[in-house]
């Protein structure tokens, strides 16, 4: 079973905004998304690339190899 709930954060708890229909006891498994975070926060930067400005002059040649 798979649904979405809303929380805030607090103390080191996250507190549902909304009751849960859950046993209690039930394990479950979190994924957490902070809206306006960038997704690519992590791995902007983290490679090898062109020189600034260079990629979009030579775009179809790093891709490509043409």
């Amino acid at each position: 079973m798979t649904f979405e709930v809303v929380a805030t954060y607090e103390n080191g708890i996250l507190k549902p905004k909304q009751p849960i229909a859950l046993r209690e006891g039930s394990e479950v498994q979190i994924s957490i998304l902070v809206p306006g975070g960038d997704p690519l926060a992590q791995v902007i930067g983290i490679g090898d690339g062109p020189e600034q400005g260079d990629a979009s002059d030579q775009h179809d040649n790093y891709i490509y190899g043409e």
